[in-house]
């Protein structure tokens, strides 16, 4: 699965369907399946303690959450112990319910930042910064020179660093740093300077008499007004089809904007990624998987949650929630066609 856009298609996917449950089954489904593929793709980049970080991770984040939520969440009617009632925040019953729930969010922020994680280990730099909206090229450009020239920079600070240990400075003090300082600092200037000259010739300072930023900046504050004000009023128990036509309108406001932004800038690129017959075939599980969890979220809202109060239960479980959190293990099984 070479193709960036079935990766970001991936990782919408995994999101929204993290996002949707807070069922304790499905997240430790969904934490198994990143975990393997993740494990896969460090593998293949030689990243030996790939597992053993995240892992450290994620209990982390479930133990702090769970204590977190456990010491100002007092609901709950299996009662472990009591603070008194007159200390702050913290006073009153620790429930088994709250510490269950809060390990539950930490389980969430676990499976989000290894989707992430894998989403950055399954595409470089070039891919990313490809990725970025062509309304947004000047911004996409300025990144890619940082991450360009940042391990140059590295490069030229450990040459400097030598060539003062050579001259006999020991390199101890923060004192002894404050040589390497200037010449890379002269040096990065240079270069910098050299940069900007080339890329004036080439025309990348030249703006096109239609830019309007104005016009642009106007319609995505509205598009994205629009979206926040559907999803105030679903808060406040309105009808939910308002809220759904405020997130269409706004959400087409934005696409449309970057649509007609980008078109004023003429970017060529020089290596495509052909879309094969097995990227069709993923986009159109991941598409279809997609749309699936929007309908269950929209008109069967408890298909895929869970929640411990006011009494721990044993959460539900079914065949549909078992194949989504499985999903996100496709590419694995497409890696030997890549």
């Amino acid at each position: 699965m070479k193709n960036a856009y079935i990766w970001v298609l991936w990782l919408i996917n995994t999101i929204i369907f993290v996002l949707s449950t807070r069922n304790p089954i499905y997240l430790l489904l969904v934490l198994i399946v990143l975990f393997t593929l993740g494990n896969h793709k460090a593998k293949a980049q030689h990243r030996k303690a790939w597992i053993g970080l995240n892992f450290r991770f994620l209990i982390s984040m479930v133990l702090i959450s769970s204590l977190v939520n456990g010491l100002f969440t007092h609901i709950g009617l299996t009662k472990l112990f009591q603070f008194p009632e007159n200390w702050l925040l913290v006073g009153g019953d620790i429930t088994l319910e709250s510490l269950i729930y809060g390990a539950i969010n930490g389980l969430i922020i676990g499976s989000l930042y290894l989707s992430i994680n894998i989403f950055n280990l399954a595409l470089s730099v070039k891919q990313l910064s490809r990725l970025i909206p062509r309304a947004f090229h000047p911004i996409g450009m300025t990144a890619t020179l940082a991450l360009t020239f940042f391990p140059s920079i590295q490069q030229r600070a450990r040459e400097i660093k030598e060539a003062q240990m050579i001259r006999g400075n020991p390199m101890k003090k923060i004192s002894d740093w404050l040589p390497i300082l200037l010449p890379l600092i002269v040096t990065s200037l240079e270069d910098a300077i050299i940069l900007s000259e080339s890329m004036t010739s080439r025309g990348f300072h030249a703006v096109s008499r239609r830019n309007n930023a104005n016009l642009a900046v106007i319609s995505l504050v509205f598009g994205t007004f629009s979206i926040f004000s559907g999803w105030i009023l679903n808060l406040y128990a309105y009808p939910q089809v308002i809220s759904i036509f405020l997130y269409v309108v706004g959400g087409s406001i934005i696409i449309l904007t970057l649509i007609k932004k980008g078109s004023e800038f003429k970017v060529t690129h020089y290596h495509q990624v052909p879309w094969q017959k097995i990227d069709i075939l993923l986009s159109i599980v991941f598409l279809t998987s997609i749309i699936l969890q929007i309908i269950s979220a929209v008109f069967f809202e408890n298909s895929f949650s869970y929640s411990p109060y006011p009494q721990l239960s044993m959460p539900s479980f079914n065949i549909g929630g078992v194949l989504l959190s499985a999903i996100p293990i496709l590419p694995i099984l497409v890696s030997d066609h890549d």
